[in-house]
């Protein structure tokens, strides 16, 4: 009975979600002058507390940058939450939660070297860029990183109008990633990197994209970025 008991939980824990930052929002709203960074449960697809606390040097980059395109980086003191100050065209922040590593009893935010009984050992990235102007030069990237960028002016856009997406990496449209519209994944990219969305909302958009990549480093198995555009369009 005992072993079958063992037996039960390691299944369960292997069929249990691996990735527990890839589980949480991540979105930037406005506050004063500038924005907050938050991570929890935003969307109506996930389940749990809305809000949900991240280490204090969770970011690591805030560049804010106009409507040609051109950016500076601002200052992000540590701390939870992050705010961040400047009137921005597209506000893009890059943090990470770092390693994590996954065994049969636990997941720990650590490399998997020293562990016993690995499962499964990832790097985490994470991306979120808000659009709170438009300008044609914003329908190109605007980081070598993993990013989403709308083909159109998606601010004029309502309820049930469709959004074109492109998802990059380098700078280049990269084919067969998925992309979820508040948590629900809507489809997935074509070999343009694009894929067409329907807004069934007004107030805060929330696309999200994942990439998972191998990782050569010893620390971990794959690299798994996370990228999610924000904007606002009138209503809820």
């Amino acid at each position: 009975m005992k072993k079958i008991m063992k037996f039960t939980r390691i299944a369960l824990l292997l069929l249990a979600p691996a990735l527990p930052a890839a589980a949480h929002d991540l979105w930037l709203e406005k506050e004063g002058g500038g924005h907050v960074l938050l991570q929890g449960h935003r969307t109506s697809a996930h389940a749990g507390a809305e809000r949900v606390p991240y280490a204090a040097d969770f970011v690591k980059q805030a560049l804010c940058f106009d409507e040609r395109g051109k950016s500076r980086p601002l200052a992000v003191a540590a701390a939870y939450p992050a705010r961040i100050a400047g009137d921005c065209a597209v506000l893009f922040i890059a943090a990470s939660s770092g390693y994590w590593t996954k065994t049969a009893w636990e997941t720990k935010n650590a490399p998997k070297t020293g562990i016993a009984g690995v499962l499964k050992s990832w790097h985490s990235e994470d991306s979120v860029k808000r659009l709170n102007r438009w300008s044609a030069r914003l329908a190109k990237p605007l980081t070598p990183g993993l990013e989403i960028t709308p083909t159109d002016d998606p601010f004029r856009l309502g309820v049930d109008d469709k959004l074109r997406v492109r998802v990059t990496l380098d700078g280049l449209p990269r084919a067969g990633v998925s992309v979820a519209y508040d948590g629900a994944t809507r489809g997935a990219t074509g070999e343009d990197g694009t894929v067409v969305l329907k807004i069934r909302h007004g107030g805060l958009q929330m696309i999200a994209a994942s990439l998972e990549t191998p990782l050569e480093d010893g620390q971990a198995d794959t690299l798994v970025r996370a990228a999610t555009l924000n904007f606002e369009l009138p209503g809820k």
